[in-house]
């Protein structure tokens, strides 16, 4: 299989443009059947549920959002039968050792107003563990500590210093071969976990793929690792002897050997975390447990989120914990290379209608995917239209009709069909398809598409507006919202690009 970091998966727009290359993912099994995969639909499937359900969260990457509406979220998660939440959280504490990590989000409400510890205690009386997530020597908030301390910069492949990158929080991976780097990884971690969230349930430990320090010392990929590993040994000893019982998941990358990964002892404290581009299923084998993640809650239609539920039942993973991010942060850089969102802020799901200190999780859009996750969680064997009554049922009560649940699954899809981390899909934007556009992103068919759906949206509104069900009438925000987005000239460029 093609060797991909998660940036290569980000980059590629829509599940389609990866699936080829992700052979033994549930993505795979949707668009690419030819390809020999290790697949749920290659596997005895049975009807039970999958076991552990919980989700990731980019906790650094939502500035705006209050403790009481956290409590919200969390509650909102409980009621869906969540267990877990990983909340990634370097960058989103007032650290006091290492004040650089958080100045860049010095507006975050957890920064200003430290309520995580709370947030945890309410998510245990609601039956849900929380993980708390960091990446060692790079990403949020610890990328920053090279912005003071240049010299503990990492060192490319090529020899060069590392260049400035990041989601949100943009700075330079660190060279872990470096004393001082190491001393600052441990007791930032320590930091976190010991003096302000000793109540958490355990740690994600999330290893870097992307820019990580291969040159000088650092030796290449599998050196890395090794080097690497050594801090999360010890980081785990340390939570361990704090409470025996701490979750502490951990990558793959120790663990593959050489070329891309390392051979280092497998502690079976340890859980895996597996995403589509590190999947080994021969590992997992080995292993004591290992959960699953990936990005289909987060950005594409029910069945993927069905199939990759099924592959995570059938694979023989405890458990699937799939991104379900959202960002409300204001990007001052072409976040993956996206030009269009620079000064934009951003709204949740990318969905401007949700404002950004509400609950997003109830809005209709995002209660699709929420829906299909916990339904199929609990049958992955589920029907169509056992599913179809379920969200009828979830989103607009009793008198849900049929018209109603298509109008629903139109407006998702024109939200989430191809939309990025950062931005709704063209058909919501259009904006974004002016991005799309100059980047080569778009094709005939997506134009055609985007075209019948402008033509779609009138009767659909007026549809909306017209009905009883209150629920009904308050889903036309959404399509009164991609109205006002598309104004003459942008629906002048999209018939130029059609050739009318």
């Amino acid at each position: 299989m093609q060797e991909l970091s998660r940036r290569d998966i980000l980059r590629l727009t829509g599940a389609a443009g990866a699936a080829g290359l992700i052979a033994d993912s549930p993505i795979g099994e949707l668009v690419a059947p030819a390809q020999p995969a290790t697949s749920a639909a290659a596997t005895t499937s049975s009807s039970a549920g999958i076991g552990s359900r919980g989700y990731y969260l980019t906790f650094c990457r939502i500035p705006t959002v209050t403790f009481e509406t956290w409590r919200s979220i969390i509650d909102t998660f409980a009621d869906d039968g969540i267990d877990h939440v990983i909340l990634y959280l370097s960058g989103a504490f007032k650290s006091r050792k290492y004040p650089i990590t958080w100045q860049y989000n010095k507006n975050h409400e957890n920064v200003r107003n430290d309520f995580v510890g709370s947030l945890i205690d309410h998510a245990h009386s609601r039956g849900i563990k929380i993980l708390l997530g960091f990446t060692p020597y790079t990403y949020d908030g610890t990328n920053q500590y090279a912005l003071e301390r240049p010299d503990l910069k990492g060192i490319q492949a090529n020899g060069t210093l590392a260049r400035m990158q990041g989601i949100h929080s943009w700075g330079y991976n660190l060279d872990p071969t470096k004393a001082d780097a190491k001393t600052f990884m441990l007791e930032y971690v320590r930091e976190l976990y010991f003096e302000f969230y000793p109540n958490a349930d355990g740690l994600l430990i999330e290893s870097s793929d992307i820019d990580i320090c291969l040159g000088g010392d650092c030796g290449g990929r599998s050196r890395y690792y090794e080097i690497e590993y050594e801090f999360v040994q010890q980081i785990s000893e340390e939570v361990w002897a704090h409470d025996q019982d701490a979750d502490i998941l951990v990558y793959p990358h120790y663990f593959t050997g050489a070329p891309n990964g390392a051979d280092m002892p497998y502690d079976p404290r340890w859980g895996l975390f597996f995403t589509p581009w590190t999947v080994d299923l021969e590992l997992l084998k080995r292993a004591s447990y290992g959960h699953y993640f990936d990005l289909d809650v987060l950005d594409k239609s029910p069945r993927f989120t069905r199939a990759s539920v099924r592959y995570a039942r059938d694979s023989g993973f405890v458990g699937y914990l799939p991104s379900h991010e959202f960002f409300t942060y204001v990007p001052e850089h072409a976040e993956i290379g996206d030009t269009s969102v620079i000064g934009r802020q951003l709204h949740p799901f990318g969905i401007e209608a949700i404002g950004l200190d509400e609950n997003p999780y109830v809005d209709p859009l995002v209660a699709v995917n929420r829906t299909a996750y916990r339904e199929y969680s609990n049958d992955p064997d589920l029907s169509d239209d056992a599913f179809r009554a379920r969200l009828g049922q979830a989103v607009f009560g009793d008198g849900a009709t049929d018209q109603n649940i298509d109008d629903l699954l139109f407006l998702h899809d024109a939200h989430y069909l191809g939309r990025s981390l950062f931005s709704p899909a063209a058909q919501a934007d259009p904006l974004v398809l002016r991005h799309n556009l100059a980047r080569g992103l778009t094709s005939s068919d997506d134009l055609r598409r985007i075209q019948a759906g402008l033509d779609t949206l009138p009767a659909l509104t007026r549809r909306l507006r017209s009905s009883r069900n209150p629920a009904v009438r308050g889903l036309s925000r959404h399509a009164d919202l991609i109205t006002r987005r598309w104004g003459p000239a942008d629906r002048q460029l999209l018939a130029a690009h059609l050739g009318g």
